[in-house]
């Protein structure tokens, strides 16, 4: 094969796997805030497309950035895919091994360009550390994966099984028939065909990561829903989803049927205004115009009516969700009509307790007191028996007796108190 087949079979490379980047990117843009470790896998594309880009490059770009700096770019670019694919499936662990793994690697190159210059050593090199990665790779999406991503991780797995399947081919026809020649250009059929491998088995791995992300989207969102779902239909509380411009039900749950005293038949297809929800239509429009306006209410105290005619006092919430570009209102009604009958028996306590703590002051301040007949006077002005006044201004009832002093002093003799 000639130079410029090698040559064309590179830029070929190239452009595809910017395409993969550009895929990767997106992919990354959409949901680098929902999964970690995307960002790996871009720069990992990028550093095997700048591998590629100085490769094709060879003889125009100074020998080191040609020749050292792309195989570096491969090998440090898988582990970065790694380390990505670790943080993707939440099994985070220390790199201790594979830093030193990068470090021995790029030693042996600078040895095999500029001490010691062999093309196949450094091809040896090069497959010998994909398939040290790869090998990690292929263990982390079968193994050490957990057993709820392992199935969508799989084909991921499969994928780099397929790396270090090639990379074993590769050194096994390396070491059998050394290349002689150092120029890369000159590479024999086989290498050739394994460059090529490698090629597609990259663009095999963008679409399997993506399929592996979308497989994670879909997965939340079921959870998601049935999250939803659970607590949207174990609420106690009234839940409804209506339409926006008509009040139109898509969905209640039993929270709103046990409240309000209607079947599930009797709601659907109907909108608020068919079944008089609102006591009063104007609150329902002031409501629609906030949400219009906010996209949400919330804690709105309104009076709504049952379907016996029963009217109570709901604590409202709702905010508005679209729904095939539509805007819907998801509506939760509390009960607050319990509430409402503590706050106001509450507040009638507390009046009367006001006012028996005013009365109490009335009898805890200076009353003038006649010295002699121990009468006292009010605040009109008028004398009364102690009794009288005590009486009026306290809870308080007399008994009448007589004390021993005055028992002896009016009643001498007759031991009345004795008695």
């Amino acid at each position: 094969m000639n130079l410029l087949d090698l040559r064309t079979i590179l830029f070929t490379n190239l452009i595809t796997n910017c395409l993969c980047v550009s895929v990767l990117g997106f992919l990354w843009i959409q949901n680098r805030k929902r999964f970690k470790g995307l960002f790996y896998w871009v720069a990992d594309y990028c550093f095997q497309a700048g591998a590629l880009f100085m490769i094709f490059l060879r003889g125009i770009i100074p020998d080191w950035i040609s020749l050292v700096l792309p195989n570096m770019l491969v090998i440090t670019g898988a582990f970065l895919g790694y380390a990505g694919l670790e943080r993707f499936v939440g099994k985070q662990s220390r790199q201790i091994h594979n830093y030193v793994l990068l470090i021995i690697f790029t030693c042996l190159q600078i040895h095999f360009v500029f001490i010691a210059p062999n093309l196949s050593a450094r091809k040896l090199i090069t497959s010998t550390g994909v398939l040290i990665l790869c090998a990690q790779c292929v263990w982390l999406m079968t193994y050490r994966v957990s057993p709820g991503m392992r199935r969508m991780a799989l084909g991921t797995g499969l994928v780099f099984g397929g790396f270090c399947l090639v990379s074993l081919i590769r050194i096994a026809v390396i070491v059998s028939s050394p290349q002689s020649d150092n120029d890369f250009f000159k590479s024999d059929l086989y290498d050739l065909l394994m460059i090529s491998c490698y090629e597609m088995l990259l663009i095999l791995l963008s679409y399997s990561l993506t399929l592996m992300v979308n497989g994670r989207l879909i997965r939340e969102i079921h959870t998601q829903e049935e999250k939803f779902s659970k607590a949207f239909h174990s609420s106690p509380y009234s839940i409804t989803l209506t339409r926006l411009a008509d009040g139109h039900f898509l969905e209640i749950n039993d929270g709103f049927l046990k409240i309000m005293g209607y079947r599930y038949d009797e709601v659907i297809g109907k909108t608020t205004v068919d079944l008089k929800l609102w006591e009063n239509d104007e609150n329902r429009k002031c409501v629609i115009d906030e949400l219009s306006r906010n996209q949400k209410v919330r804690d709105a105290e309104y009076r709504f009516r049952k379907k016996t005619g029963e009217t109570f006092i709901g604590l409202f919430s709702a905010e508005t969700i679209m729904i095939d570009d539509s805007p819907w209102v998801l509506s939760v009604i509390v009960d607050i009509s319990l509430r409402k009958d503590a706050e106001r028996e509450r507040e009638k306590l507390i009046g009367e307790l006001k006012d028996a703590l005013s009365e109490v002051k009335q009898l805890s301040g200076l009353l003038p007191i006649c010295s002699y007949c121990k009468k006292i006077r009010d605040d009109k002005g008028y004398w009364n028996q102690i009794e009288a006044y005590i009486a009026e201004y306290s809870e308080a009832e007399f008994s009448h007796g007589i004390c021993k002093e005055c028992a002896e002093k009016h009643f001498p003799g007759m031991n009345l108190y004795d008695a």
